[in-house]
């Protein structure tokens, strides 16, 4: 699986030659705090990472499944209209308070994929290896599935303009 990393890794190289700006990546926590003291959730940052479509890619040739996203900017509406715009808000607010520059894009909830040989043949994520080419699902169904060599030259082909 080494022509797989490499493969990841000349598409962060691109990525990072064209300046194209990455996001944030994060895990959700509970901070500790005083017995009977509820704590809002807050994000950690685990790296950074660009999106291409379905799936975030690190600088250092990690893939992970592209999940939930918010902005790091202050919440400005308090109307709590549904569960989940008041989601949605809660996980703004944490990006706001945590470490990451003011309007940076923060992904978390996100899930590293396993790259090795047994992960892929198993084909639990949207990684799988058919006919020993690593296919990527991008769509619920098998029409979903294309190639990932291809699929990656094509957003970042997408993401740098070319």
């Amino acid at each position: 699986m080494t022509a797989l990393r490499e493969l990841l890794l000349q598409a962060g190289a691109r990525l990072q030659a064209a300046g194209v700006r990455d996001e944030a990546l994060a895990q959700v926590y509970t901070p500790r705090g005083l017995p009977l003291v509820k704590r809002a959730p807050a994000l950690r940052p685990i790296g950074r990472a660009w999106r291409l479509g379905v799936v975030l890619l690190s600088a250092d040739g990690r893939l992970f499944t592209a999940a939930e996203s918010t902005r790091a900017v202050e919440p400005k509406w308090f109307n709590h209209r549904s569960s989940e715009v008041e989601h949605r808000r809660i996980a703004q607010q944490a990006a706001h308070r945590g470490p990451f520059a003011e309007g940076d894009v923060v992904n978390f909830e996100v899930v590293e994929l396993a790259l090795d040989e047994a992960s892929l043949r198993e084909g639990s994520g949207p990684l799988r290896l058919v006919d020993d080419t690593v296919m990527l699902r991008w769509a619920g169904h098998d029409l979903g599935l294309t190639p990932l060599d291809a699929y990656l030259d094509d957003r970042v082909s997408l993401l740098i303009g070319e």
